[in-house]
């Protein structure tokens, strides 16, 4: 594929994903009697593979922009898959700490019949995702925080695309 085929492609992922969570949004605390369209654990999951997907679109994008045709031509110490990576579940982070939930306390002290609105994401079930991210986000700062600590830049010439 050409570099306008992915960019077209991420943006397309880029695109859906803001859609799912815009619907998350919307249909996970409603009034009682509110019939929902999507189910909102499978939307979640959607959205995390259409994030992996999409930071292997970026990668992709990345390597056409440095002049390289395939994965196999990466250097074996690149971690611009997991800078990418982060990103995307830093964003995931994000978009779950925004979610809107029922307050625990008050449903505790109503009771989940007593309300009049629904929810399917609780603050459980969102603090629990967002635990989970957090482990993964604190391996890959190690990982790149070692990286950053171990790797050296030599620039003693001038790179070859800007030698005249």
């Amino acid at each position: 594929m050409k570099a306008k085929q992915y960019i077209e492609k991420r943006d397309s992922l880029s695109a859906d994903i803001t859609k799912f969570w815009n619907i998350i949004s919307v249909e996970n605390v409603v009034n009682r009697n509110y019939k929902r369209t999507y189910d909102l654990k499978e939307l979640y999951s959607t959205i995390l593979s259409l994030t992996e997907e999409r930071v292997l679109v970026k990668l992709k994008i990345l390597c056409i922009n440095l002049g390289i045709k395939k994965f196999s031509d990466l250097p074996t110490d690149c971690n611009q898959y997991d800078v990418f990576r982060l990103c995307e579940l830093q964003e995931l982070k994000v978009h779950l700490s925004r979610l809107k939930t029922i307050n625990p306390i008050l449903k505790a002290k109503k009771g989940k019949k007593a309300l009049l609105k629904t929810e399917i994401l609780t603050s459980n079930w969102v603090k629990a995702r967002i635990n989970e991210l957090d482990l993964e986000i604190v391996k890959l700062k190690d990982k790149l925080t070692k990286f950053n600590e171990d790797t050296e830049f030599d620039d003693s010439a001038a790179p070859m695309c800007l030698a005249a």
